[in-house]
């Protein structure tokens, strides 16, 4: 019920001030974004083969991500977005593109649930 306000209109006189997780740069439109501020991070799991383990990391955003959270701001009026990066970060440091989820965490759980499953042709 909370989450769902988001989608109410701001009173008036007052502005709507929204925190969102990376999931927003896809999957919502929220009216009345006129303005995105980007860090520049995000959260992920990874595999982490010294501790043998997945961990949440603090990883820079790809640049695919950066100009989707530009593109946020004003999907339903004027917007701008606001990097807290500089031009030469996001040419050198960010990847093109995200690495996929399964390239970075290790499979063996998923594969030990395959086979307790009874699926055994993991490959086929």
């Amino acid at each position: 019920e909370i989450a769902s306000k988001i989608f109410d209109p701001s009173p008036t006189g007052a502005r709507k001030v929204v925190i969102a997780t990376n999931i927003a740069e896809t999957s919502i439109t929220i009216d009345g974004i006129y303005f995105v501020v980007d860090p520049g991070f995000v959260k992920q799991t990874a595999y982490d083969a010294k501790l043998g383990m997945d961990r949440l990391q603090v990883t820079p955003i790809s640049q695919a991500q950066a100009k989707q959270r530009a593109g946020r701001a004003g999907r339903t009026g004027p917007g701008k977005c606001f990097r807290l990066y500089t031009e030469n970060a996001f040419q050198n440091e960010m990847l093109p593109t995200t690495i996929p989820e399964i390239q970075r965490q290790n499979l063996a759980n998923t594969i030990l649930m395959l086979k307790a499953m009874g699926i055994n042709d993991l490959l086929g």
